[in-house]
């Protein structure tokens, strides 16, 4: 995600552990896990009776948290580079 200058310095200052939490996990790594786990029903579908035993397997929720964890934390890192480039840019232009 892209902020202006301003809502940049507001997220900057709150720090990056939150922001890795809120903007990396929550809002990229939870929708990135749920793609996976969906594509996972027609990879791995087979070794379970019907979609719900798949949805309700232990397995099926831990590598949710696993893609969502670590898709966010990398995706927030390099969101938070990003921003923090550009930010450095308009504040020297």
């Amino acid at each position: 995600m892209k902020y202006s200058a301003e809502d940049w310095k507001i997220k900057r200052e709150k720090g990056l552990p939150r922001f890795l939490m809120f903007d990396g996990i929550l809002m990229t790594g939870g929708p990135f896990a749920v793609v996976m786990q969906i594509a996972g029903y027609f990879v791995f579908g087979d070794q379970y009776g019907s979609f719900g035993q798949y949805f309700s397997a232990s397995r099926t929720w831990m590598f949710f948290f696993f893609h969502a964890t670590i898709f966010g934390l990398i995706m927030g890192f390099i969101n938070w580079r990003r921003n923090e480039k550009a930010y450095a840019a308009s504040r020297n232009p």
